[in-house]
């Protein structure tokens, strides 16, 4: 009987295990080839930050000045900057949790959230796919400014310059977190551990990279 209920207690275990962290996204060794036969889609899938860097801190610069100089006042424009930060935030949450981890019910969906995210759960060390890369990015970009200028219109430059700077913020934070010796600051300690957490202790619960606030209010 004893050792029945150790079983059924080992097995309850490993079921929660498995819930927490499922196959598709529980962590390996060493880095990936994601495509073996394909040198520029190889080459493509690879990123480092200062590729986003050299990419996004012009456009960022560059839509602030849009705003001013098509006649959104200075003090206007610093708060539509903030604004974009404080959405990026919840935008990052909210993609992370609801687009990055829809759990795949098809070999073709297993295979395109492998793509999009499990790849950096599976490698969390790899250092050339932590960011998005700039082919992906990029046109995401775009559609979202398309996006925000429709509910914005013309003030919609400052509030797009803050928004890349929120995402400039949370890719270098995530290669951080990952890479990054020697956190001394209590609160950048408090969000490698937020996002540690969400890679090897529930990949269910933590989807905030760059801040753990919304995982707060959405008590996740």
């Amino acid at each position: 009987m004893k050792i029945a209920a150790q079983s059924s207690i080992f097995v309850t275990l490993m079921n929660i295990r498995t819930e927490a962290i499922p196959d598709h996204l529980s962590p390996q060794r060493g880095e990936l080839i994601m495509f073996e036969n394909n040198r520029l889609l190889e080459r493509l899938s690879r990123i480092r930050p200062p590729t986003v860097l050299a990419v996004f801190v012009p456009a960022s610069a560059l839509a602030f000045y849009l705003s001013l100089y098509l006649d959104t006042p200075l003090l206007p424009s610093i708060a539509l900057f903030f604004a974009g930060v404080l959405f990026w935030s919840l935008f990052e949450y909210v993609f992370h949790r609801f687009v990055f981890h829809f759990y795949p019910t098809s070999e073709f969906q297993k295979r395109l959230q492998f793509t999009m995210h499990g790849v950096h759960h599976q490698y969390p060390n790899d250092k050339d796919r932590l960011v998005m890369p700039i082919t992906v990015s990029i046109p995401l970009s775009l559609l979202l400014l398309a996006l925000f200028h429709w509910v914005l219109g013309g003030s919609v430059w400052g509030f797009f310059s803050g928004f890349l700077a929120g995402y400039l913020a949370y890719d270098m934070m995530h290669y951080a977190i990952h890479h990054a010796k020697g956190f001394k600051h209590p609160v950048l300690r408090k969000i490698r551990s937020h996002h540690l957490a969400h890679h090897f202790r529930d990949t269910r619960r933590g989807f905030g990279v760059s801040t753990p606030v919304w995982d707060s209010v959405f008590r996740t």
